[in-house]
């Protein structure tokens, strides 16, 4: 197999067979470890960090991001506030103590190599265009569409790469970080997801789908698939593809991810289509929806002609001609946009069924 696979998209679900046979062992930092085996007992209720040192700047960054999407907030409540909120906002991804900035313009897409693969720059520009729109609106519908496009456009995809990134990568450290950055916490507790999960859980609640104790499940599975191939190899680290069943594994997670940024798109699609009478909801439910569509889109391109990449270029092109007019406070562009046929091209490709 190559050590390097360019496409992880939403159609490639492989079988993949959990191996067996694990042992007790030490961690790389010469602490005891649970038995190995306790990573590949399905009836553990815990994700058990190689070592919970690996994840402590992922949860830090999760937790800068929590409070950057707070100032936002703020900012919605008293519009007047939003040049300081952002000044503060600013200063918060920039602070050296997360890194956050740092990570967000070194970030890879790892589904493809060379330029393809360089997305920070610009994922680092979509960020700070959002904080400066921040700092000149002055109603509350400019700051959120600002907050909007910094949430969907920007965190959401830094925070889906950014799993993405530490799982190709595959060593004890990167694994742990993976999850990090996924922010389901030890026990996958509703009240203490963050991140993604989060995201999956109001999927969950909308659609009535079980994506988030899914993606926890995974990643404990994924556990107990590295430990058990970096074990049999005697090292803490190997290339991607090294191994069969962790790369196939990276896919189905890769697939359950996208999936819940697909039913994500979905219910903005669900929600233009209900405020149709009301512009200002309906922009803010596009700029909503387009950011989004920004993480995917790139995968869906990939088979040229399938029905993956059709819908991909009708959306492309509805969104760019919608948001060309909602920018120029042309309201016309809610009926051209028609919201709820695009939705059922959604549901039909991607075979689901947004309830809300």
């Amino acid at each position: 197999m190559s050590k390097h696979i360019k496409s992880v998209g939403m159609g490639m679900f492989l079988a993949v067979a959990l191996l067996a046979g694990c042992g007790p062992d030490k961690d790389t930092d010469g602490t005891e470890q649970p038995a190995a085996s306790a990573r590949c007992d399905d009836s553990s209720a815990d994700y058990l960090a190689f070592d919970v040192n690996n994840h402590k700047p992922q949860d830090d960054r999760l937790t800068a991001i929590d409070a950057m999407v707070a100032m936002f907030t703020a900012a919605e409540s008293d519009p007047s506030t939003a040049a300081t909120q952002a000044t503060a906002l600013l200063a918060k991804y920039q602070d050296p103590s997360t890194n956050l900035q740092a990570k967000v313009k070194g970030r890879e897409d790892k589904h493809f190599t060379g330029d393809a693969a360089a997305v920070g720059p610009a994922l680092d520009k979509t960020i700070t265009d959002a904080i400066e729109a921040l700092r000149v609106a002055t109603t509350k519908p400019e700051v959120s569409l600002a907050k909007q496009s910094f949430q969907k456009a920007g965190i959401y995809r830094f925070l889906y790469l950014s799993v993405m990134e530490e799982l190709y990568e595959p060593s004890f450290e990167h694994y742990d970080e993976a999850y990090g950055y996924l922010g389901t916490g030890a026990s996958n507790a509703e009240a203490g997801r963050r991140s993604l999960a989060k995201v999956a859980t109001s999927r969950d609640a909308d659609n009535g789908t079980t994506l988030s104790t899914e993606l926890f499940s995974l990643m404990k599975e994924g556990s107990c698939l590295i430990e058990t191939a970096l074990k049999a190899k005697g090292t803490d680290s190997m290339e991607f593809g090294d191994d069969e069943n962790y790369a196939r594994f990276v896919q189905r997670f890769d697939a359950k991810l996208q999936s819940v940024l697909v039913y994500t798109m979905g219910h903005e699609l669900h929600e233009i289509d209900l405020d149709q009478g009301s512009p200002d909801k309906a922009y803010l439910e596009l700029v909503e929806t387009e950011g989004v569509f920004r993480t995917i889109e790139p995968y869906l391109k990939l088979s040229a002609g399938s029905a993956r990449a059709n819908l991909a270029a009708e959306l492309r092109t509805a969104f760019d001609a919608a948001l060309a007019k909602a920018r120029a406070g042309d309201t016309t562009w809610i009926a051209d946009f028609k919201a709820g046929e695009l939705l059922g091209k959604l549901e039909t490709v991607f075979a689901i069924d947004v309830k809300n």
